[in-house]
């Protein structure tokens, strides 16, 4: 009987221990991630590590995927799939399992196998956090004690459901540095925000009225946190870290008292301020690429993409960065009010190629989208639809992106109850994105009957949009 006894023990100790996460044993570097995507908008997912593909998966006739990592880099990961992606941690021995249903991507992502608790922590903060910067803004009229005790309370609260997970389980160094990063900078984050959130005369004022407490963690800012460089709490907190920093410098050597992100000072105050911070190249060009594309894809003042350059040029040390930018910044001069829209050629209903200046015959709208964003999709149409009831001495197009014939085309508008109309697709969609410089693809060109340029940056989704038509109506 004891023998049976000690024979079960045995066996009961070998299996806890096989579906324990061994955090020890790093000899044998490999993992194994898989899943299932229910209703899924493409037929493969991507995997990507700091921004760069991996490896691109398919999915079997049961939408089903596999994936081992060998003799890998341990940390976050994202995967990819139709337009829509989430970070994932992977180490040394784990068997991950996911499962999402597109129709509800991050609130139906769950994870079973070794590392699951781990990632559905993860997860469970990545909603929390969501749903905590859809508040913000109606939190910014509170005095900045109340205002941070309500985050405050918030960042303890899953400091203390991190520890009791800790407790039970034995995670990893590395994940507890990305779970305390992930709740930390996001309550950093909301910090940085609120001066801009809490404005009554001036954001000047704002500033000048926080607690000399307040901004006390910055003291222990980790600007080059490799571990957690591509994760976007901490990427977050960095842009708006670094937004906060620059206004305050903006208004020492400026008589302005309001916040316009469009000043170009403020903006290059942007860019040094990431240059004197941090050091690891990685986060600092990623930052620099963000304010220039950020300024450069919303600025109408084209006098001053040249100055933007040259300062970004001289501070990024990513030769294909520069090459980008150099890029981008011209392809935006060429889209300047005033000037005609860059000529490029279409496919129609029929496969008749045609030139975009043909269809101009009066003000008109050119709006894009893709098969692969269906949100945008949907609702960019539903948008126009309206537009054309309220302003139909327009002329509304759209155009598709994507590399299909027009029946694929058709098919992806018929699948979402969209009316077609209007409907063509780029002839060299690559060369066409890229000289109309669509990025993001919500953009939209307001044109005059002679094909000019009103505005190559619209958004018809913005309050000013409908009083940039009735301008144009009235010129």
């Amino acid at each position: 009987m004891k023998s049976i006894f000690l024979f079960l023990t045995l066996i009961l100790a070998i299996s806890l221990s096989a579906c324990k996460k061994d955090t020890e044993n790093t000899s044998i570097n490999n993992a194994y991630l898989g899943g299932e995507i229910i209703n899924p908008t493409s037929n493969h997912i991507i995997i990507i590590k700091s921004g760069v593909p991996l490896d691109t998966i398919a999915l079997n006739k049961y939408n089903r995927f596999s994936h081992n990592f060998k003799d890998f880099e341990p940390g976050l990961y994202s995967f990819f799939h139709g337009r829509e992606f989430q970070s994932f941690l992977i180490e040394p021995n784990d068997s991950l399992r996911l499962r999402l249903n597109t129709l509800d991507f991050d609130e139906s992502l769950v994870y079973t196998g070794i590392g699951a608790k781990e990632n559905n922590f993860l997860m469970e903060m990545y909603l929390l956090n969501e749903i905590e910067d859809d508040k913000i803004l109606g939190l910014g009229q509170k005095t900045a004690e109340e205002f941070d005790s309500i985050y405050k309370s918030s960042k303890d609260w899953k400091l203390k459901k991190l520890a009791k997970l800790k407790l039970k389980n034995e995670t990893s160094k590395l994940f507890d540095e990305i779970a305390e990063a992930s709740i930390n900078y996001e309550y950093y984050a909301h910090k940085e925000l609120y001066p801009l959130a809490n404005y009554k005369t001036s954001e000047l004022d704002a500033f000048k009225n926080l607690p000399e407490d307040f901004y006390n963690y910055r003291e222990t800012i980790d600007y080059n946190n490799t571990t957690i460089k591509d994760y976007g709490p901490y990427l977050l907190f960095l842009r708006f870290h670094i937004n906060n920093l620059a206004l305050r410098n903006h208004f020492q050597h400026s008589k302005d008292s309001l916040y316009n992100k469009l000043d170009i000072h403020y903006n290059l105050d942007k860019l040094s301020i990431i240059e004197e911070k941090v050091s690891n190249e990685d986060i600092k060009n990623s930052l620099l690429r963000f304010v220039l594309r950020q300024f450069i894809s919303v600025s109408k003042n084209t006098e001053d993409y040249d100055q933007m350059l040259q300062s970004f040029n001289e501070k990024s040390t990513n030769t294909k960065d520069i090459k980008n930018a150099t890029q981008f910044v011209s392809s935006y001069k060429r889209l300047k009010p005033g000037k005609k829209i860059p000529l490029v050629n279409l496919y129609d209903k029929d496969n008749k190629e045609i030139s975009i200046y043909s269809l101009i015959k009066k003000p008109t709208i050119i709006y894009f989208w893709s098969k692969n964003n269906k949100n945008h999709l949907i609702s960019s149409h539903k948008r126009s639809k309206e537009l054309k009831v309220k302003y139909p001495e327009f002329h509304y197009i759209a155009i598709n992106v994507d590399s299909i014939s027009y029946q694929e085309q058709e098919k992806t508008l018929n699948r979402y109850n969209v009316k077609i109309h209007n409907e063509y697709r780029f002839k060299a969609p690559k060369q066409s994105k890229v000289l109309l410089s669509v990025n993001p693809i919500q953009k939209v060109f307001i044109l005059n009957k002679k094909a000019q340029i009103v505005n190559a940056k619209a958004n018809m989704f913005n309050i000013g949009f409908e009083q940039e038509l009735l301008g144009l109506l009235n010129q």
